[in-house]
């Protein structure tokens, strides 16, 4: 499998209930992403991006076709082989943060580390770098309620990287946030690309999804558009803005 077709979607689809003429929420989409893409995924509510984002990250097998991430046939794989397949490759940001309220950002940011052959030491270390990583230097040990609405985006942004893996998928990850820090946040998410990873971003809101370098839109679990498909500028999406700028 070549970098341009790092994830390929063949014949993918989706049906949440059986009952005869039930409209299926992904209607067999074939689809690639190439590695270090930054992705928009948009569409109206019932559209099928974040049916779409949930089968790209591992968590929702699709009625028909495959997905391959990185030539791997995700969903051709036991239970217990696509959980480790999850902890290497993807990283996830969500939109209601689902930060534990009883740990602290460090270890809020520890989690996804619990399975790593690591060192308590290293563990620490990684979790730290991470929170440095995302300008929360001095936080680690301050509760989510603690922290702001911006500072609680970073830490998931962090806790979704501290593995480094080569894909995250974020699932209106500005959808609680006011504007600018919704900006902020996005401004994060391209400076994570440009460091490497593909990002793929389910948002509603085109000034956010513009900050992507190729939008795909989606209606009635059909891709209805794809801009940017393998341009030079969906790679690196936009130069990131400081991400001091706009935090509240």
């Amino acid at each position: 499998m070549s970098k341009d077709d790092f994830i390929r979607l063949e014949g993918v689809g989706k049906i949440y209930r059986a009952a005869a003429g039930s409209p299926p929420a992904l209607a067999e989409i074939d689809l690639c992403v190439a590695e270090g893409e930054f992705v928009a995924l948009m569409g109206p509510s019932g559209s099928g991006k974040s049916t779409l984002l949930t089968i790209l990250g591992a968590m929702n097998e699709p009625t028909c076709g495959r997905v391959l991430v990185d030539a791997i046939d995700v969903y051709g794989l036991t239970d217990e082989k696509r959980a480790d397949f999850r902890h290497e490759y993807l990283g996830f940001v969500f939109q209601q943060q689902h930060l534990l309220p009883y740990l602290s950002a460090v270890e809020n940011i520890e989690l996804p580390l619990a399975v790593a052959d690591l060192s308590s030491r290293e563990k620490r270390a990684r979790a730290v770098a991470a929170l440095a990583r995302v300008g929360l230097e001095g936080k680690e040990h301050r509760l989510p309620s603690e922290l702001s609405g911006g500072e609680q985006a970073r830490v998931a942004i962090a806790r979704a990287v501290v593995n480094e893996p080569p894909l995250v998928v974020a699932d209106e990850p500005t959808g609680n946030l006011d504007s600018a820090t919704g900006h902020t946040v996005m401004a994060m998410l391209a400076k994570l690309n440009m460091a490497g990873h593909t990002v793929l971003v389910v948002t509603h809101d085109e000034t956010i999804a513009a900050k992507a370098g190729r939008i795909i839109r989606l209606r009635d679990g059909h891709v209805v558009d794809d801009s940017g498909r393998h341009s030079e500028s969906s790679r690196g999406g936009v130069a990131p803005e400081p991400v001091e700028a706009h935090e509240r």
